[in-house]
């Protein structure tokens, strides 16, 4: 099962697509996204996101900070480098 990704930085557009799972180095501690996670909203650290895509090939992603938003329809993170 997988859900929809959308990652920005203030310039340009990361990745829009689906995932199954999405890594994130948050100021509270590392969290895993899966399709169905409760809500949240989470303030991102220094730290690789790590996103699985429908295929199951992952890609990282090194950043300086950010915010995730989870919601029951998609994910949503901005971010800076």
């Amino acid at each position: 099962m997988d859900f929809p990704l959308l990652i920005f930085s203030i310039d340009r557009e990361i990745f829009v697509g689906h995932a199954k799972s999405l890594a994130l180095p948050s100021v509270t501690g590392q969290i895993q996204v899966l399709a169905d996670h409760a809500p949240l909203i989470s303030l991102l650290k220094e730290g690789d996101m790590v996103i699985e895509d429908e295929s199951g090939k992952q890609q990282k992603i090194p950043i300086a900070s950010g915010v995730v938003e989870v919601t029951p329809q998609e994910v949503t993170a901005l971010v800076n480098f």
